[in-house]
């Protein structure tokens, strides 16, 4: 497993020199990343039912629950949104604190 070292402690407030290379791995990280997940989003939308089974427990006891699609999409775009919105205001509100207090 890869160490990582930071040469500086907690959050420096002096800026530090960014790299082409740092910029460019990060890039091809994010663009991996995002190719993952339409490959993944690829599979759902071509195999609906895999993702429905997938999801349920096999046990004969509960009732079989037919969810469609979108409202799968919906459930789980709405929770990762917010969580999204919630992550991005709260590191506003520390960019601004660092910033002007």
């Amino acid at each position: 497993m890869a160490e990582i070292m930071l040469s500086k402690p907690g959050f420096a407030r002096k800026q530090r020199e960014t790299t082409l290379p740092g910029n460019i791995a990060y890039a091809v990280f994010v663009l991996f990343c995002f190719w993952v997940g339409a490959q993944i989003l690829n599979l759902l939308v071509h195999a609906p039912g895999v993702f429905d089974h997938l999801m349920q427990m096999q046990e004969n006891g509960r009732p079989r629950i037919e969810m469609g699609l979108a409202v799968s999409t919906l459930f789980g775009v709405v929770p990762f949104l917010l969580g999204c919105v919630m992550a991005g205001a709260f590191a506003l509100y520390l960019r601004l604190r660092r910033r002007y207090f």
